[in-house]
């Protein structure tokens, strides 16, 4: 395997990569700029600024949908020449453009040619490192039907997806809609993407020989983390609907067949032995307690003197904006009893499947990495909180 092919954690991110401690400090000024903005915004403006986000979102998917991210790909072009490549309206394709470029999304020349920019060159369907599935599942008909039923699962605690489409969620994506699993399961690959690559630099793997990615999805996040570290072989374990689209990401022609492989199987019931370290990547997140706590005691179970590594992003309690608080909004409405945790209730939960912290290390996304170990064990446990260099 040629190591340069392996995409470094700033080819994934396009940038540097920031050590923790100053992504943490950057998020703090962004949450002190905004919340000294909106005290300085009559209440009606903010009310008004907050709902408009629905404009964001459709404006979004319309652009996507419509393929002009890779349109622009060749360089800028006017409305109009938008329109005639896209079949659409050139004066509603300016204004929504306008509305974009205002919104940091897209760049303008005089007002009147379009170009990507940063953010919407990784809306292109053919970027190495597209974030346009994101765009399709957030902004799809299929999410916003389930969104339409958030009042009921406030106000009753019913399944905004079954009563919308008469399944779970996990159901729905996986087994009901193609079209909606493949959005869902590219949107979360794209995130696994910078997730695994940041993981991949963070985090010293010479102790290990095999890595099982429990709920591993369609296998980016072990493709990454095996092409980084060339001595390891892994599975990834996930639901057998999955198999096809994890054994395409499987066979990386920079991988050689016999270190990567998929496992079909329900999590719930048991978990495959023989692995030297199991990773959860936002899994955990997505259930209740309870069951939470039966799917690391099937891991603790399956492999009693691995290494169980989780990796979520705790959630902050207090006042300022924080990702895992949007996030956890999207586990009321879509997850079944998936939630946000502050890093207590983590340690809770991974108590009462009789494991214990033994190392945290955050990275520079600033998602927290749970090595656990079972209670009692021996092993010194290490308190800093820093990724390995």
């Amino acid at each position: 395997m040629n190591e340069t092919s392996v995409p470094r954690a700033r080819d994934v991110l396009g940038m540097p990569v920031p050590p923790s401690w100053a992504t943490l400090a950057a998020t703090r000024i962004r949450n002190l700029l905004g919340s000294t903005h909106a005290r300085m915004t009559p209440g009606f403006g903010l009310v008004l600024e907050r709902l408009y986000g629905l404009l964001d979102n459709k404006a979004l998917f319309c652009v996507v949908e419509l393929g002009v991210p890779e349109l622009l790909a060749g360089g800028p072009l006017t409305a109009r020449e938008i329109a005639a490549a896209a079949g659409a309206e050139p004066d509603a394709i300016e204004r929504v453009m306008r509305y974009l470029v205002s919104r940091g999304m897209f760049s303008s020349s005089g007002g009147t040619r379009y170009a990507n920019n940063a953010a919407t060159e990784i809306l292109r369907g053919d970027h190495p490192y597209s974030w346009r599935d994101w765009v399709l599942f957030f902004g799809s008909e299929w999410n916003w039907d389930i969104f339409n039923r958030m009042l009921d699962r406030v106000t009753t605690g019913a399944s905004p997806t079954e009563s919308a489409f008469g399944s779970p969620f996990f159901d729905y994506v996986n087994e009901v809609n193609p079209e909606a699993g493949k959005a869902f399961n590219g949107a979360m690959a794209a995130g696994s993407r910078v997730q695994s690559a940041l993981f991949a630099e963070a985090i010293d793997f010479s102790p290990y020989r095999t890595i099982c990615d429990v709920g591993g999805g369609t296998g980016s996040t072990l493709a990454h983390v095996l092409l980084s570290h060339a001595h390891l072989r892994g599975a990834v374990f996930d639901l057998p609907a999955l198999e096809t689209e994890a054994t395409l990401v499987l066979q990386d022609p920079r991988l050689e067949s016999s270190r990567a492989e998929f496992l079909g199987g329900d999590f719930f019931e048991a978990v495959p032995a023989g692995f030297d370290l199991y990773t959860l990547f936002a899994v955990v997140h997505d259930w209740d307690d309870d069951d939470c706590v039966r799917i690391l005691a099937n891991i603790s179970d399956a492999g009693p003197s691995a290494t169980i590594m989780v990796v979520e992003k705790p959630l902050d309690p207090g006042p300022g904006a924080d990702f895992a608080k949007s996030s956890d909004l999207l586990m009321l409405v879509l997850g079944e009893g998936g939630r946000e945790r502050t890093a207590e209730e983590y340690e809770s939960i991974f108590g009462r499947a009789g494991l214990t912290v033994a190392h945290r290390a955050t990275l520079p996304s600033l998602f927290e990495v749970f090595e656990l170990q079972p209670l009692g064990h021996t092993t010194k446990q290490r308190s800093d909180s820093s990724p390995k260099a």
